[in-house]
């Protein structure tokens, strides 16, 4: 169903670390306790997101986004082939804002020497596509464009149930925030469990605990060589020894 992306390597003197999943999988507080942890430890980080506000808050895109989840099984015919043209569009939209962001915000932080967190990357982009239409219709779009993104030092994928994820997301208490239909959930979830497989992206278990998953993403970004040669292993400890105390 989905194939491998083959993303850029890097050589900056920075790090690159991304977060993927679906929405309640646990991706904001994980990133928040892992740049904690390096920042105590000595590193300069920067934290950022994808999609970037500049298309996020565009109201026709949203518009296509949130109508498909709505429309996903209709029938066939001329609203499918709408949705193919939609689905093209999104796809050129995100990629489009991603490739930007990496060149204006991205790179000059790996430049510096700084760790770059993103919550969300191109494997969200693969899974969201493919949960809302058939990946080949798009694959040779976004297989041409990911040719041109950096590939993470490591990159993490919170796998999570669909009650999970909806039970988080109504927790938030957000009318602006609700799940989508569960049925639309249930194939989200297994898009993005398929696209961190064939990706070889880092998968951790969103049930457990915070704790749990926090120590088991830290071990992997200390295994890093260019993070062990700056802070140093006993640095790093001990930030994480202090941020498990509080």
């Amino acid at each position: 169903m989905f194939e491998a992306l083959e993303l850029k390597p890097h050589a900056y003197p920075g790090v690159l670390v991304t977060l993927c999943g679906v929405d309640g999988a646990g991706k904001s507080s994980l990133m928040k306790r892992l740049e904690s942890a390096c920042t105590h430890a000595g590193l300069n980080c920067v934290t950022t997101f994808t999609p970037t506000r500049r298309i996020r808050k565009d109201e026709v895109f949203r518009e296509m986004v949130d109508s498909h989840w709505r429309t996903a099984n209709a029938g066939a015919g001329t609203d499918a082939s709408a949705r193919r043209v939609d689905m093209l569009g999104i796809l050129l939209s995100i990629m489009g804002d991603l490739v930007q962001h990496m060149t204006d915000t991205v790179i000059p932080a790996l430049e510096r020497g700084d760790v770059v967190f993103c919550d969300r990357y191109v494997f969200t982009s693969q899974a969201e596509i493919g949960t809302r239409s058939d990946p080949a219709e798009t694959a040779h779009v976004l297989h041409s464009i990911a040719g041109h993104l950096l590939r993470p030092d490591v990159a993490f994928g919170l796998n999570v149930s669909g009650a999970t994820s909806h039970r988080r997301v109504r927790a938030r208490n957000d009318e602006n925030d609700q799940p989508p239909p569960m049925h639309f959930l249930l194939r989200q979830v297994a898009a993005y469990r398929a696209v961190f497989e064939v990706n070889g992206v880092v998968a951790l278990d969103g049930e457990r605990s915070i704790d749990d998953t926090f120590r088991t993403a830290l071990g992997r970004i200390l295994a890093i060589e260019r993070v062990a040669k700056r802070s140093g292993p006993i640095a790093l400890e001990r930030s994480t020894q202090t941020l498990a105390a509080c």
